[in-house]
């Protein structure tokens, strides 16, 4: 319970819906009971009020009990991506589960892909702006983790590990990345990175000329 009403953040969550997660089956009466009895269980348990009420809505009180999630949602809303990213790196409610309540694991995993959504959102927004160097390559490298089969990710990652001159870095990666993709959506890897593969192999040949091996590559892109 304290999970969803910390994930409902300052717009708060209505008791209906809260009832609906938990005691759907249940008539209005006794569902709201249990909600009532849940609530005053949480109180004496932890010796303190962490949620109140706004009218028709439930909120966690901030000032007793800080989460994670409305942290992460909070740094987003101040344009702070980086620290969004460092709090959010782990699956919302990783591996909890509740027994028999299809209705929470129904919004669990609603609201996880939720916040997956931000989270790469925010990632995708740092490798942008990173340009070259470093920290592109590890803002591409946490996008290619979150989603292994993009192939506008997996490209991206490549630029910048040939950007960076790592060649050898960027090969291994396509190398893994196609099988993965043959794999699992068994279909052949985006043409882009293909295209961009080519263009690796190519630098890498002895026909390039004098390059060193270990220079930077610009990729073109499409």
């Amino acid at each position: 319970m304290l999970a969803v009403i910390a994930a409902a953040g300052e717009q708060g969550i209505s008791r209906d819906r809260l009832v609906a997660i938990f005691w759907p089956e249940s008539d209005d009466e006794h569902a709201r009971r249990s909600a009532r009895q849940a609530l005053y269980g949480l109180r004496q348990e932890l010796r303190r009020d962490v949620v109140r009420s706004a009218g028709p809505l439930l909120l966690l009180e901030s000032r007793e009990m800080a989460s994670d999630v409305g942290a992460f949602r909070g740094a987003l809303a101040a344009g702070d991506r980086v620290r969004a990213i460092s709090l959010s790196r782990a699956p919302f409610l990783d591996g909890f589960h509740l027994p028999g309540a299809p209705a929470f694991e129904r919004w669990a995993e609603e609201e996880r892909e939720r916040l997956a959504r931000l989270r790469v959102s925010a990632l995708a927004a740092l490798a942008t702006e990173a340009g070259r160097g470093d920290e592109a390559v590890e803002w591409w490298r946490e996008l290619t983790e979150a989603d292994p089969l993009s192939g506008r990710f997996a490209a991206g990652y490549l630029k910048a590990l040939a950007a960076r001159g790592d060649r050898a870095a960027a090969l291994a990666f396509v190398r893994k990345h196609e099988a993965l993709v043959r794999r699992e959506l068994e279909v052949d890897p985006d043409p882009e990175v293909r295209r961009l593969e080519a263009l690796l192999r190519a630098a890498t040949a002895p026909s390039a000329g004098s390059a060193r091996p270990d220079a930077s590559v610009e990729l073109p892109a499409a």
